[in-house]
């Protein structure tokens, strides 16, 4: 004997199997590390807590698609917030006109419309705001005031449960004509789409079966 102990075939074999569990061990914390990762950045998408773009107009009317018969546009005054809201006026002789935008929604979550109005202009019947499910499914629902002079006012839809097999809303500022061209406009601002939506989602066991 040289004096050095015999590495005995046994013990190279623990020396593989603790490697080997150290390289899945290592290989399962990457892993989680980056399932937590996209688990934060889904989480955080989904608590964001207005899912309509450009709701305050501070932005033009980027994000809202106008009817046809309709003029739309951005104005200083009057404003409920901010320092812009959406002017909606009749240029034909369509029934109802109206601003929209179609979000992305979760079935089986309940969904709120916000928004403030102003009307006095008695050529429209009524202002609403409108929350329509896509596809066609029931449970839609609106809330209008009739014109009424000189200040905003605010409107409440829902909150509404989306039905199982929805994918959008559609959610609308709609006004009713009563005589053709009323002289002036419609205003909408300050418009929010909120939901109780809370994700629950879990992180796999990566850790149950690595090799021992």
């Amino acid at each position: 004997m040289d004096g050095h102990e015999a590495e005995l075939p046994h013990d190279r074999g623990d020396r593989r199997s603790r490697k080997g569990r150290l390289a899945a061990l290592i290989v399962a914390s990457s892993v989680a590390s980056t399932a937590l990762s996209l688990l934060l950045a889904f989480t955080s998408a989904l608590g964001q807590t207005d899912y309509l773009t450009n709701g305050g107009f501070e932005e033009g009317t980027s994000g809202w698609t106008v009817s046809s018969d309709a003029t739309f546009v951005t104005v200083t005054t009057p404003v409920s917030s901010g320092n812009w809201a959406a002017s909606l006026s009749d240029c034909g002789c369509a029934y109802e006109i109206n601003i929209h935008q179609e979000v992305p929604i979760f079935p089986g979550a309940t969904y709120t419309l916000t928004g403030w109005v102003y009307s006095d202009e008695p050529g429209f019947r009524r202002v609403c705001l409108r929350l329509k499910w896509l596809p066609p499914s029931p449970g839609n629902s609106e809330k209008c005031l009739t014109p009424e002079i000189g200040f905003y006012r605010p409107l409440t839809v829902g909150p509404l449960l989306a039905p199982s097999n929805v994918t959008k809303a559609r959610i609308s500022g709609v006004a009713e004509i009563r005589e053709a061209n009323p002289p002036s406009p419609v205003y909408f601002d300050e418009l929010s789409l909120t939901s109780s939506l809370t994700p629950r989602l879990h992180l796999p066991l990566l850790f149950k079966n690595y090799p021992r």
